[in-house]
């Protein structure tokens, strides 16, 4: 499609036109008289009355020259006559009119790459449409107008043709034909007199291309001047950028072949000479010491003159003064050229304007969250000055939280003052509670039945509230948690949850018992800063294993014979993590480091501890790709008199949450005698992602398309570690945060090293569970 705020430009052009409808009046010569009566000749839907309303004359009114025109120029302005001739008989004047016909019946045909209805819409509001008076010049402006949209994005092969059928009673039909043909492509793109940097060096920096048939849907051979002009500026900056202050487009020119099929695009350059940074030197107002704002400057005297660092130097002024207050501080680099000696001395005019302080924080769109909920999140303080920075974090941080959608901010200065403002956030609300009953399977668990209740933003308050049960091929599981993000003003969160786990295996392939769980929990999330935060909190559980005779692995046996079948445990939970995440699902920029340490205390029935560091990473590429980077290493081991951990803590890896391509927790140590998967103390996984762009809608917020490689593997103890024996795959991934059945996650991988004992699964599939 178009664009279609060009719409606009034929509204735009229709008004230009609709100023001279009234273009040439004649020439009238009456001589002047007293009216005794007035007579309309030449009506044929009006009534006399309504052509007397208009006339700015009546019976008894003396006529001449000045007033006959005036009279005929107010009937013209109503738009309703397209001819107008005054005459006189024996003091009686006479007014002869011809109608303008009505428009029955108006079609438009053929437009694909218009918006049709936006541009019937258009018409509309400019007179042209079904019960509207006709005007032929109106009609000829649609049509040039059309055209010229048209010329505009390359369809230089378009015809354009209208028809008017005149009808019965000073009627008409008006038909648009309009047959599209194929958009021009740009053939070739030639720089002329360039000897510096080589024609491909500089096309690289232009949108447009030359059209390869190799390119399967190339949409950047399509010419469209408004984007030759973009790539034309974008030409200047990278010869300014390398030192070429004097660099000029001497001429362009826009040639299209006789079948209007292929454009040749040529573009004469003047490259000019290098100029180097003479020296600089900051004026104005600087507000702070001008030797802090030195440290932003980020160009130096002997440096080739870059227009982006200069330009990047008065950003950076700018964003520090906007920090303190002034929202509005502008910085301009004004060059001073020698240019016998190509020098530049770059003068930084350091303009602040008032500081400005914030007056309200206002919220919008939010129907069902309370409005204190919103404003504990805000890191910019009425009363306090702007500060940019706070502003955007603030943003951040509303939608970071799991039931706002999205979260946009503006800043508008308070009328009547020039140091006040006022932030108001618009925030679009995601549903915050869900009652989902369904079925679901994984390569873990299997088919899936499961019942949840959760309410992420409970009463409006940001509490997340959740009940669940769940029951698959091999366990059965039900618990509830309370989350209270502000137990405290400081932000001290508080988790408070319960569980019950009956399961036949630990994982699907298993070493044959089975476990009974309950427990306890209370956790605490303490912020020590903006980003960063720590955990600490307290558990209990009691855990029984069952074992079977000739189906119970022997590990499982020597494990039971030496430290029995049931276990209450204490735990203290700790940690810390460091989050700089734009959002909390399918985040686009920044990282989460996290570091969790558990350790079951004296006391308990058995010791040991448990530990996992996490890093995840996510870096912004050109064109919308962002590289996802997740890396994680556990390890649990026993300590004090106890020399093993129970099997149910060991570690498993193998399927979509650690290395896709291997059957879900197969990779590292087996049992004895069956050669089951019986985990291990160390387990060590990365998972690199190439997101792609899509062409879809929710692209990277509800759906994402990826490439991926995964390595990992799981060891019996911290002395097997051993790098060469790590497992690796490659594939592609699919994910859609789905409106019923949670995230549906789709991967396809072909392993790119294994081992021959090793059990591989290239198509895996998953839904209902989280991410």
């Amino acid at each position: 499609m178009l664009r279609q705020p060009r719409i606009s430009h034929l509204r735009l052009g229709i008004a230009t036109l609709l100023l001279g409808i009234a273009a040439i009046l004649p020439a009238w010569a009456l001589e002047p008289f007293i009216i005794r009566d007035i007579q309309v000749e030449g009506l044929q839907r009006l009534d006399v009355g309504t052509v007397l309303t208009y006339l700015p004359v009546s019976a008894g009114d003396r006529i001449d020259d000045r007033s006959a025109a005036q009279a005929i120029r107010a009937l013209y302005d109503t738009g309703l006559f397209k001819d107008i001739a005054l005459d006189s008989n024996n003091d009686v004047l006479v007014v002869r009119i011809q109608e303008r016909p009505l428009i029955t019946k108006f079609e438009i045909e053929g437009p694909k790459k218009l918006d049709k209805d936006e541009l019937k819409k258009s018409l509309s509001e400019a007179g042209l449409a079904e019960g509207e008076l006709f005007r032929r010049a109106l009609l000829d402006g649609v049509e040039q107008e059309m055209q010229r949209q048209y010329y505009s994005n390359g369809f230089y092969g378009v015809q354009i043709t209208t028809e008017v059928e005149e009808q019965p009673n000073n009627q008409v039909e008006i038909r648009i034909d309009v047959i599209e043909g194929e958009v021009a492509k740009i053939s070739e793109i030639n720089i002329v007199g360039n000897t510096v940097f080589t024609d491909e060096e500089l096309l690289d920096s232009f949108e447009l291309e030359e059209s390869k048939a190799w390119k399967f849907l190339q949409k950047t051979d399509r010419y469209s001047k408004q984007q030759l002009l973009g790539d034309l500026e974008s030409l200047g900056s990278y010869y300014q950028d390398r030192g070429y202050l004097r660099f000029n487009i001497d001429s362009v020119q826009v040639a299209l072949s006789p079948d209007k099929k292929d454009i040749f695009v040529t573009v004469n350059v003047d490259e000019g000479q290098v100029y180097t940074v003479k020296g600089y030197d900051l004026t104005g107002e600087l507000i702070l010491p001008k030797e802090n704002l030195q440290k932003l400057v980020a160009v130096q005297s002997g440096d080739t003159f870059s227009r982006r660092a200069a330009e990047a130097t008065g950003s950076r002024i700018e964003s520090v003064l906007s920090d303190i207050g002034y929202a509005f501080a502008k910085v301009d680099p004004l060059p001073q050229v020698d240019d016998n000696n190509r020098e530049v001395n770059l003068i930084f005019r350091v303009d602040p304007g008032k500081r400005v302080y914030v007056r309200r924080i206002n919220f919008t769109g939010h129907l069902k969250t309370n409005d204190e909920t919103l404003r504990r999140e805000m890191r910019q303080l009425e009363g306090s000055p702007f500060s940019r920075t706070q502003v955007e974090r603030s943003r951040v941080r509303l939608q970071r939280l799991p039931f706002i959608a999205g979260a946009e901010v503006e800043t508008d200065p308070v009328p009547g003052s020039d140091d006040l403002v006022d932030i108001n956030f618009e925030v679009t609300e995601r549903p915050p509670g869900s009652i989902q009953a369904g079925i679901g399977f994984s390569d873990a668990q299997g088919f899936i039945l499961s019942g949840s209740v959760t309410h992420t933003n409970f009463r409006g308050t940001g509490q997340r509230v959740s009940l669940s049960a769940q029951n698959n091929d091999f366990s059965t599981a039900l618990s509830a948690s309370w989350t209270e993000p502000y137990a405290t003003p400081d932000g001290i969160s508080r988790t408070l949850a319960a569980f019950f786990r009956q399961s036949d295996q630990v994982v699907r392939f298993s070493s044959g018992f089975d476990l009974s769980a309950l427990g306890a929990s209370v956790t605490y999330g303490i912020p020590i800063s903006e980003f960063s935060s720590v955990r600490l909190g307290f558990g209990f559980e009691q855990n029984a294993i069952t074992t079977f005779p000739a189906r119970t692995a022997d590990e499982i046996l020597a494990f039971t014979i030496e430290n029995g079948t049931r276990f209450d445990t204490y735990e203290l939970r700790t940690g810390a993590a460091r989050d700089t995440r734009n959002r909390t699902v399918f985040a686009t920029q920044g990282s989460l480091s996290r570091l969790n340490v558990d350790f079951i205390l004296p006391g308990s029935d058995i010791q040991y501890y448990r530990g996992t560091a996490e890093h995840v990473h996510y870096f912004p590429l050109p064109a919308d790709f962002i590289v996802e980077f997740r890396g994680r290493v556990s390890v649990a081991d026993a300590y004090g008199s106890d020399e093993d951990i129970p099997p149910y803590e060991r570690f498993f890896a193998g399927g979509a949450n650690s290395v896709r391509g291997f059957e879900d927790g197969t990779l590292g140590p087996r049992d004895t005698p069956f050669n089951n998967p019986f985990g291990g103390k160390v387990a060590t996984t990365a998972q690199t992602e190439l997101i792609l762009p899509t062409p879809l809608e929710s692209n990277n917020l509800t759906t994402r398309l990826s490439l991926f490689v995964d390595a990992g593997n799981v060891f019996e103890d911290t002395g097997d570690v051993d790098f060469g024996e790590l497992r690796s795959a490659g594939g592609v991934a699919f994910y859609w945060l789905t409106p019923l059945f949670g995230v549906l996650k789709l991967s396809y991988a072909v392993p790119i090293k294994e081992e021959a004992e090793d059990e591989t699964d290239a198509f895996q599939i998953s839904f209902g569970v989280g991410l």
